[in-house]
């Protein structure tokens, strides 16, 4: 199952950087809607769903692969180790 870019909106675009409260909303619903789809993929059958988290103030939003049954979370994007690199920039700022 393949999923299309999300109406010409460049993957590269961090959400709200530079773009407007409409703009975010239409980019989160996408969003979701893209990751409702995989998590009707293959990985549910392998026990394994996506769910989106949204981070605290000022942080990103989080998309997170969790294990069902355990509630582990398997991997993030944005992986820790970048999110803590962005916390040490703006630290520095």
């Amino acid at each position: 199952m393949g999923i299309g870019p999300l109406n010409g909106i460049s993957m590269s675009t961090a959400i709200g950087g530079g773009m407007s409260g409409q703009d975010n909303v239409a980019l989160m619903q996408q969003l979701v809607a893209a990751v409702r789809a995989l998590s009707r993929s293959e990985l549910e059958a392998r026990g394994l769903v996506w769910k989106l988290r949204r981070g605290a103030l000022g942080r990103p939003l989080l998309v997170e692969l969790v294990e069902q049954e355990s509630g582990d979370v398997i991997d993030q994007l944005p992986p820790e180790e970048v999110l803590r690199m962005a916390a040490e920039l703006e630290k520095d700022r």
